[in-house]
């Protein structure tokens, strides 16, 4: 399988934009990540708009209760990825939060997303020593499982990112996700 995400990353630094998808509709979204690409992203994140989103700022969850409220479902996100793959081969990373993967069923949801054509998952609420619950299920099916480190991740630096996939995903400040005034 080709590896986009490590394509990516083969100058040492990439740009990954994010969009929720759905907000305020799919069509548009589909449209951004192809305006994204076109603008020189190196690989983008698609947010799967979730009804309790813990680490998102008030922008990010009112764009999931945007993109929820117009009727989206977890099979959108893999239609539009579909829809992506025949324009772009751009790296495609989904943020989403372990509760959809789960009631989507597990091996249901990372089979869809293959076939679709994602290229990675990163899930904030799953520790990295909780990761067994999904790991092997991702290896399988070629979908990267991105760890994160925060600024307090001292101890675990260096455990996480021996073991991570992908790339390293690293949280810039404490706190949910969104504009600070310091």
């Amino acid at each position: 399988m080709n590896d986009r995400i490590q394509q990516a990353f083969c100058e040492g630094t990439a740009f990954i934009p994010f969009v929720t998808c759905a907000d305020p509709d799919i069509s548009l979204t589909e449209e951004l990540v192809l305006a994204m690409a076109e603008a020189g992203a190196d690989l983008v994140e698609l947010g799967l708009p979730f009804s309790d989103p813990i680490a998102e700022g008030p922008v990010i969850q009112r764009a999931d209760e945007r993109a929820l409220a117009s009727g989206f479902k977890i099979h959108d996100l893999f239609t539009l990825i579909e829809r992506l793959r025949k324009h772009t081969q751009i790296p495609l990373v989904c943020m989403t939060y372990f509760n959809p993967v789960y009631k989507y069923q597990k091996e249901r949801f990372l089979s869809s997303a293959r076939q679709a054509g994602l290229d990675g998952l990163i899930i904030p609420d799953l520790p990295y020593e909780e990761q067994g619950e999904i790991k092997d299920s991702c290896k399988a099916e070629g979908i990267k499982l991105i760890s994160m480190i925060a600024p307090t991740s001292r101890q675990r630096v260096i455990a996480v990112s021996r073991h991570s996939e992908g790339f390293l995903y690293c949280v810039s400040s404490l706190g949910v996700t969104g504009m600070r005034t310091n």
